[in-house]
């Protein structure tokens, strides 16, 4: 009898490369444009539709990254203004995916 590595049937994970994740995040750009927040010279967000002064959730494995620019799926209000459930992106690209709603000199636009 021969001991050997039980096969049950469990799927390994897809393996995606970077230009694959990169390729999702813009996607994501594209579709939640509005949602964006960039990181302000005093270490704040700024939501690009509202204006609001946010704050990275701290349970965010993001919050001692600080990442200069992310989209945000909820605004949570409690001592502060928070925003969670995040994806990195590059400010660039919100003027290249919605030029309609920012310009191309300084990534933030006019809604």
């Amino acid at each position: 009898h021969v001991v050997g590595q039980v096969d049950t049937g469990a799927r390994q994970p897809a393996a995606f490369s970077e230009e694959d994740r990169r390729a999702v995040r813009r996607a994501l750009t594209t579709g939640f444009f509005t949602r964006a927040a960039v990181r302000q010279a005093n270490g704040k967000y700024l939501t690009l539709d509202s204006r609001e002064e946010v704050y990275i959730h701290p349970s965010s494995v993001l919050m001692h990254r600080k990442p200069a620019c992310v989209l945000f799926q909820e605004l949570v209000n409690t001592s502060r203004l928070y925003i969670r459930e995040l994806t990195v992106i590059e400010e660039a690209w919100l003027a290249e995916l919605a030029p309609q709603h920012f310009d191309a000199a300084g990534g933030s636009g006019s809604f």
